[in-house]
């Protein structure tokens, strides 16, 4: 596994020092914000293979790198952990979300161009953080679910405001339905592969992002 870089090293001890972190302990000096940093890329790397019980807190330090004292010195317990990897893919995401945004700027994109760029970043997403989907997923009853939750509502709300005003053929009652439903879809298909894997498609085929956006596209351009 690579070091993690100065530049995620520095974004943490932003939202650390912005309260976006409260499971996280500030950092007192650069060092302890690359040691965090990489707690949390060993996480989020073992997670792609391990179960959340499987991952140790001595096998995370191992593979930072660094000592449990060091680990304790971050977080108070293996939950805080998790859940501050949780905060970091869900800031990440909504950075990818803004930049989304400013892709498609009101009125001068269509409907096509925001199919294809929404089913990608979501299948680009779930890729990413294919172990910390899987372990939230998987935890979801224990409330693990909640802080991906609260930022995949923040996205619907954007997708909703985007793409409402390209729907023309469907009643204005309509269109906020139709484009929850047709993520409710996307994101869904993504969920049961994450969790079951049962083909045809895996994550990682080329052709999932085709056939989704197939899906997508097809069902938000239908008639009433």
């Amino acid at each position: 596994m690579s070091a993690p870089t100065q530049a995620f090293a520095d974004r943490l001890s932003s939202w650390s020092a912005e309260g976006r972190l409260p499971e996280m302990r500030p950092a007192q000096q650069s060092r302890s914000a690359r040691t965090a940093a990489a707690l949390i890329e060993a996480g989020r790397h073992l997670l792609r293979e391990k179960s959340l019980e499987d991952l140790s807190i001595e096998l995370v330090c191992d593979s930072a790198r660094t000592t449990v004292g060091a680990f304790y010195g971050r977080f108070e317990s293996k939950q805080d952990f998790f859940v501050t990897m949780q905060r970091v893919q869900t800031m990440q995401t909504e950075q990818s979300i803004q930049a989304f945004v400013e892709r498609h700027p009101a009125g001068a994109s269509s409907i096509d161009a925001l199919c294809a760029d929404i089913v990608h970043e979501t299948i680009n997403n779930f890729r990413t953080n294919f172990g910390v989907m899987r372990a939230s997923l998987q935890h979801s009853r224990e409330g693990m679910w909640q802080v991906i939750k609260e930022s995949g509502d923040r996205y619907r709300a954007m997708l909703v405001q985007l793409l409402a005003p390209y729907l023309k053929h469907l009643k204005p009652r309509e269109r906020e339905r139709r484009i929850l439903f047709a993520y409710q879809a996307l994101a869904g298909v993504l969920v049961h592969i994450v969790l079951n894997n049962p083909g045809p498609l895996r994550l990682d085929d080329a052709a999932i992002e085709d056939e989704l956006l197939r899906l997508v596209r097809s069902y938000l351009s239908a008639a009433e």
